[in-house]
């Protein structure tokens, strides 16, 4: 913070200098230069001022904020996303240019935009654990040699932007489904878990809508045990192939048992 003193010896410099230099006019403002970091984002028409906005307002929010349509779509799903609480940014995943607009979308600054097979290596980089599993599983393909869509891939199953905040009416049930017609049938443990999952899943989104002013919206007291049945789920669903009834009943118990839980904190909330 400025001292008073400081700040009316500072005045009287300005005054002074414009005495002395009446015609000076200010420097116009470089264009080519990105606004700075905390300067106030300009809201669509359309953005509910109270929504939230991604933690951190780089040059990709500031842009996308106006684009319109689908520009504008990512940015709504991923605050408050497992990502954005992590306070990573666009540019994590796509890559660019954060410093100049103008580059952002170049490739010599690493911009990858929607390149799938880029996207999923960046998946992996950072979850190397859940890669490794994941690439003993019958639904593992090496990417590099091309794609085939009738493989899910990381995003099939936890979504893009919106990752740990499913939109409503999102099940991975249906997600199963989509390939597996028969899925409670052929694979009745993989859709017990499911199942479970898709239940806790449904009441965190009314928690999180719930606290939804809060930083991190699910209840301190409950984040240790999200995080390890998700976590124990992730090691049993990137597998699908093995799969056993006893590590299937424990987990499904352990997810029941924190669903009722986080039913009963909404019952105590006002």
């Amino acid at each position: 913070m400025i001292r008073p003193a400081l700040a009316v010896l500072t005045g009287l410099i300005l005054v002074a200098s414009a005495d002395t230099r009446p015609d000076t006019k200010p420097e116009p403002a470089d264009k080519t230069k990105n606004p700075p970091a905390d300067a106030p984002l300009k809201l669509p028409k359309e953005w509910d001022p109270k929504d939230p906005l991604p933690i951190v307002k780089g040059n990709c929010v500031r842009c996308h904020l106006t684009a319109g349509r689908e520009l504008t779509a990512p940015l709504r799903d991923f605050a408050r996303s497992v990502h954005d609480l992590a306070h990573l940014t666009c540019s994590d995943c796509h890559g660019g240019d954060t410093e100049n607009d103008a580059t952002a979308h170049e490739s010599e600054h690493g911009f990858i935009g929607t390149k799938m097979s880029a996207h999923m290596a960046a998946c992996a980089s950072c979850h190397p654990s859940e890669a490794k599993s994941f690439a003993t599983s019958k639904h593992y393909r090496d990417l590099s040699k091309g794609i085939n869509r009738d493989y899910p891939v990381c995003l099939d199953c936890h979504g893009n932007h919106d990752i740990g905040r499913p939109p409503p009416g999102f099940s991975m049930t249906n997600v199963c489904s989509d390939c597996h017609k028969k899925f409670e049938k052929d694979f009745p443990l993989a859709a017990a878990v499911v199942a479970e999952n898709d239940r806790l899943s449904k009441v965190l989104l009314q928690v999180h809508a719930k606290n939804k002013d809060a930083a991190e919206p699910t209840p301190a007291a409950f984040i240790r045990e999200v995080a390890k049945v998700r976590v124990g789920t992730a090691k049993l669903m990137h597998h699908t192939d093995k799969l056993s009834a006893d590590e299937t009943k424990t987990l499904n118990a352990r997810a029941h048992k924190l669903a009722d839980s986080l039913e009963e904190w909404l019952r105590t909330q006002k």
